[in-house]
Formats: structure tokens, C-alpha cells, sequence
């Protein structure tokens, strides 16, 4: 089954799509747009996360958020999800970021800011998913952030993820999934 990942506004427009749905709660890459969903559990806003997931329950297909380590409440997000009926969580979504251009001294990730990914996030993904699978054990996770290699994909497994996902990686080398999937069966052999 085919993976999307899509805001409410763009699932939406595509109502009858045949996916697994991932919602993210919260793109850095939306500048003054960016809806921050990842605060206090017991917030409005957590509310609206809820029923978010609460409204897709007839879609008959899994559900999944994506969640992001721009909050200290990963646990509180992922457990409310959770119990509104998210069947698992991917953690994590870019990290905020802001950088400058050395000759227009003008920003230039996203809208003024946007989403950092790619290695430079794996030790917080990392810490992510293990907090989240110390907390919901039962809930699973999939592993997102700076994955390049096998031992990367080791690592998210270790910390609790149920299965990993190759994303920025494969900008550098679409065929970058098939060898973090070897590296990782490597290492496993090796470590047998």
C-alpha cells in the first residue's frame, strides 16, 4: 500500500485516495501558516488533533500522525493521538531551522524558516522514538530522521521503531532505501 503524507486541507481534495494516511501536525516549512499542534495534550489545540483523527475513523484505512520534536510534549502528542484512534505515530517530522544566505544575507530555508532534515536530525529522532516507545510500547512507531544507513536504521529500531523510513537520503541517491536495507541485514549477520 502506497504511503501519503498530507495536511487535512490536502486530504481533503483528495477524499477518495487509496493510501495510508499520515497527517502531519505540524510543517515548519508553512512559515506564518505553520499550525503548531504539538503543545500540552490537554490544550485546544489537542483538541483539535483529536478529532482530527476522530473524523477520518469512517475512511476504513489505517491512520497514522506524524509527529514532531519541535514540542518537550512528544509523549503527551503521541498518547493523544493514540486514544482518539491514531493507529501508530511516525516520529519525526523536520526540525525547525533557520539559515542565511552569505551573500543576500537573506534566509533561505522555507518561508523565512522551514524544516531541517536529514542527518543533522538523527540523534533527535532517535531520542524521539525512544521516548515515545518507553511511554506507549504498544504503539507503533516508524522511524524518521537522518536514516542513511543501516546502523542508522539499527539505531531507530533499537529505541523502539517498528519500521524506519529513508527520506532525505534519497536526494542524494534514490537507490539510498536498498542500501540501508543491506547494510542493515549486514549488520545483523555480523552480529549472529
Amino acid at each position: 500500500m502506497p504511503v501519503v503524507v498530507m495536511t487535512v486541507a490536502e486530504k481533503n481534495a483528495h477524499p477518495q485516495t487509496d493510501n495510508l494516511f499520515i497527517y502531519r501536525f505540524e510543517s515548519p516549512d508553512l512559515g506564518s501558516k505553520t499550525i503548531a499542534f504539538n503543545t500540552l495534550a490537554s490544550s485546544p489545540v489537542a483538541i483539535d488533533r483529536r478529532d482530527v483523527i476522530e473524523a477520518t475513523e469512517a475512511c476504513g484505512r489505517p491512520r497514522w500522525a506524524k509527529l514532531s520534536a519541535n514540542t518537550d510534549r512528544i509523549i503527551e502528542v503521541a498518547a493523544s493521538v493514540a486514544e482518539a484512534g491514531a493507529e501508530g505515530v511516525t516520529c519525526i517530522n523536520t526540525v525547525r531551522g533557520v539559515a542565511y544566505d552569505p551573500d543576500t544575507c537573506e534566509r533561505v530555508l522555507g518561508a523565512g524558516g522551514g524544516g531541517l532534515s536529514g542527518r543533522a536530525i538523527h540523534p533527535v529522532a532517535v531520542r524521539a522514538v525512544h521516548d515515545v516507545h518507553a511511554a506507549l510500547p504498544e504503539l507503533p512507531i516508524v522511524g524518521v530522521g537522518g536514516v542513511a544507513s543501516g546502523w542508522d536504521a539499527a539505531e531507530m529500531m533499537l529505541a523502539g521503531a517498528s519500521a524506519v523510513q529513508v527520506g532525505t537520503a534519497t536526494f542524494a541517491d534514490p537507490r539510498a532505501p536498498a542500501m540501508v536495507a543491506d547494510e542493515l541485514e549486514r549488520w545483523l549477520v555480523d552480529r549472529h
